[in-house]
């Protein structure tokens, strides 16, 4: 939370997803009230695209929305919920395409409702992207996300480990040597 409130941090993060998904060409950026807005909102403006947050529960003033239950939680643990996720029937178009930006991945079940609630729209999801997500994806209801940074998930949170994600680690060392290829030439 405290990184979140960094908007010099979280314009660089939001930048680097912007990156990760440019060439999908989305039309807008969705995230879920409350943690993921501040990222998602400097991706959405990174790629030049709108920002659509999915709220806990409709609003009068919004009009007319979809509502969806969704299971949320880990899905190796017993702490699983049913929530529900609304978004206005203006706020997208059928034919577009969505990139999925939010604060923290762990088991998936907020990601999948809003991949879910994008189905109903007829919107195509053409990414998702976070700010942290455990290291164990085989108890993940997605696939193919992109994270920032990882977290190992134990007992004691004494060993608690974050570290970037190994697709910037990859590009980090990708960086180190054009950069010692540039400096012999």
């Amino acid at each position: 939370s405290d990184i979140l409130s960094m908007h010099e941090l979280v314009w660089k993060m939001g930048i680097i997803i912007a990156g990760q998904f440019y060439d999908a060409a989305p039309d807008f950026v969705l995230t879920m009230e409350t943690k993921g807005i501040p990222v998602a909102l400097m991706t959405s403006r990174a790629l030049g695209v709108p920002l659509v947050i999915a709220r806990r529960s409709s609003k009068v003033y919004e009009g007319s929305a979809v509502n969806i239950n969704y299971v949320s939680g880990s899905s190796a643990g017993s702490d699983h919920h049913i929530e529900t996720m609304s978004l206005s029937r203006r706020a997208v178009n059928e034919g577009q395409r969505a990139l999925i930006v939010d604060d923290f991945l762990k088991g998936g079940g907020t990601a999948k409702g809003m991949i879910d609630l994008m189905a109903e729209f007829d919107v195509e999801v053409v990414g998702t992207a976070f700010v942290m997500s455990t290291e164990n994806p085989n108890q993940r209801c997605i696939r193919n996300e992109k994270a920032l940074m990882t977290m190992n998930v134990t007992d004691d949170p004494a060993s608690l480990t974050v570290r970037p994600a190994p697709w910037l680690r990859e590009l980090a060392g990708e960086g180190a040597v054009c950069a010692e290829q540039e400096g012999t030439n």
